[in-house]
């Protein structure tokens, strides 16, 4: 995301949190598009204070061409509509700052730099970033990865949901998956053990299981994983609602995954999902290697 643009939305039409106007997502300027800018994300103090902020930028978009008289029409009738100063916005879990990454903490081998411009950088694994500070019920993750393997590698990562404190010392935790195998001892294995792993991997190599599928449980092919470039921005959007999870990538739903018991992993060994029936839990995001290596910015939680 360009500095300025508040909220990155790829999506090719605009949206005001989940509604579709309808309208195209133009560029607006200084590398943002109208989406980017609208911030249908942030916790507003009144549906009027952001009603008053929308208006306020159509017209600047109409004065400048990116918009025509009835797109302006559209979105200032939809945003009167919209529920946005009334419901919960997004909140940043990690912004860029230090600070905010304070709130985070590494299970396992390798680790996440903060580069200068606010990005989270991998290096080494197989371990896991995980956001520490609190667990979360119904919500959507919002954020930003790319892909920074070196040569001709593509990255292979994924953002972990819906996983037990790891910190639990063993002797505490019920029996179930935080007992089971790698995950007694080692902490990142709680993660791949508990909760559910939402893959990143656009490659053509080995690993058949691509960009939005549910680990072990839901593959996806590149033909379903909607692939981008190298080094291209995504953004990548996961729901989890009950056991219903929902995976958006750049606007588009690329899976839907039903987390329900009598599922069975592919991987022998592996706990089915009648282990993995939690109803809040913690989200991650997977270093794994030098080989892998991959990029995260702009990382944000909605409760539903």
């Amino acid at each position: 995301m360009t500095a300025g643009c508040t909220a990155p939305d790829a999506r090719a039409t605009v949206h005001l949190l989940d509604s579709d106007t309808g309208v195209a997502n133009h560029k607006a300027g200084g590398g943002c598009t109208i989406n980017d800018l609208v911030d249908d994300e942030s916790t507003w103090s009144s549906h009027g204070a952001f009603v008053s902020h929308l208006n306020g930028l159509v017209n600047q978009f109409r004065k400048d061409g990116v918009l025509d008289n009835k797109e302006a029409a559209t979105l200032k009738k939809d945003a009167a509509r919209s529920p946005i100063g009334k419901t919960a916005g997004y909140r940043p879990v990690f912004d860029g700052s230090a600070k905010s990454l304070a709130g985070w903490s590494q299970a396992g081998a390798g680790s996440f730099s903060l580069l200068p411009d606010g990005t989270l950088h991998s290096s080494g694994g197989m371990g896991m970033l995980w956001y520490s500070k609190q667990p979360f019920k119904d919500y959507s993750i919002r954020l930003q990865f790319r892909d920074a393997a070196p040569g001709d590698n593509r990255a292979n990562s994924g953002v972990f949901v819906r996983f037990p404190d790891p910190r639990t010392p063993l002797d505490q935790r019920p029996e179930g998956c935080s007992t089971t195998g790698a995950a007694r001892s080692a902490p990142e294995w709680v993660a791949i053990y508990c909760g559910n792993e939402i893959q990143i991997y656009d490659g053509t190599g080995s690993e058949p299981q691509k960009t939005g599928s549910v680990y072990n449980f839901d593959p996806l092919g590149l033909d379903q994983a909607r692939v981008t470039p190298k080094g291209q921005w995504n953004d990548y959007e996961i729901r989890v609602v009950g056991q219903h999870y929902t995976i958006i990538r750049n606007g588009v739903v690329i899976n839907e995954f039903d987390n329900t018991p009598g599922k069975s992993s592919s991987r022998a060994g592996d706990p089915p999902t009648d282990l993995r029936q939690f109803f809040s839990g913690y989200v991650g995001l997977q270093n794994h290697s030098d080989n892998d290596l991959i990029e995260f910015r702009n990382i944000r939680v909605r409760d539903l």
